[in-house]
């Protein structure tokens, strides 16, 4: 141990100025390097909520049912904030929409009214503070702030399950995978399957694009398949930090192996149309821990 020690104080500079640049140097960099290695990119799964168009409606329609209950001839009753039931449930159910039902959705509305008087035996109501509601629920600190986090975003965008005309993505912790093709023939959500003719749920998004152009990878990660999927056709499967996965189909050819780490932006194959496909395009999918999300909510 004696030697071990007098190897490293050899090393070691002589005067202070030199020995804190060794340590900033040898010591505190590697370490932050390290935890940036490790921690990985933060993503959108941990600034949007995760919900399809579908399951906001019922979020919508909730809080007006209950704020209809406020109102009666000497009030025109509170108005019950959507929003603040999403964001609550994001953090509730951690990101999981598939745990929400009408039932519970609508108990928690509840929570954001208060009776505190009647007139003529019809009750007043007055609205709970969010802080409040939060307090009830036993929400930690950290918990209280991601819900507010979550609230601090413009929730406009889960108001529609298409895109407009013209609409160009906004890359933020995901690349668009078809650079310079922004189309989407075909949205995440119920459908009607355009090979079979009936109804179906489509869990990704269909880009538009012609036959050929590269396909890049939406993130860093690993490639955990490359090769023939049923009606994926040619598809390219990417693993990603914080539970993340995208998929890419009908690919023509693909330019990857499986296992091989790529980075954002890097070529993994080429616009096509095998599998289950009409024509030439890329269908993109985006999943988080196994499940389905939209991946235009990830580019706006």
């Amino acid at each position: 141990m004696n030697v071990l020690g007098k190897v490293l104080l050899a090393f070691l500079p002589d005067d202070l100025e030199s020995i804190f640049k060794f340590a900033l140097l040898f010591v505190v960099v590697p370490v932050l390097m390290l935890t940036l290695v490790f921690a990985g990119p933060i993503t959108a799964v941990e600034k949007i909520p995760l919900i399809s168009y579908e399951q906001v409606q019922m979020y919508i329609n909730t809080a007006k049912k209950v704020s209809e209950i406020t109102k009666n001839p000497y009030s025109n009753g509170v108005e019950v904030d959507w929003k603040a039931l999403v964001a609550i449930d994001a953090v509730r159910f951690r990101q999981d929409f598939s745990k929400a039902n009408s039932p519970e959705v609508e108990e928690l509305a509840k929570m954001f009214i208060e009776k505190i008087d009647e007139v003529e035996g019809y009750p007043m109501y007055r609205l709970r503070s969010l802080d409040k509601v939060l307090d009830i629920l036993g929400f930690s600190k950290e918990e209280k702030e991601k819900v507010k986090e979550f609230l601090s975003i413009d929730f406009s965008f889960l108001l529609t399950s298409a895109v407009p005309e013209g609409w160009m993505p906004i890359e933020k912790d995901l690349k668009w995978p078809a650079a310079g093709v922004y189309n989407i023939t075909s949205g995440f959500g119920p459908r009607i399957d355009p090979v079979y003719g009936v109804e179906g749920f489509h869990f990704g998004v269909d880009i538009e694009a012609p036959a050929g152009i590269p396909v890049r990878a939406a993130a860093d990660g690993e490639v955990a398949y490359a090769g023939w999927n049923d009606g994926y056709g040619l598809v390219v499967f990417i693993w990603h930090n914080n539970n993340l996965e995208t998929r890419y189909a009908h690919l023509s050819s693909i330019a990857v192996k499986q296992r091989q780490v790529v980075r954002a932006g890097d070529v993994i194959g080429y616009v096509g149309s095998t599998g289950k496909s009409t024509g030439p395009h890329l269908h993109f999918e985006v999943r988080i821990g196994g499940k389905a999300v939209n991946p235009v909510d990830f580019f706006k």
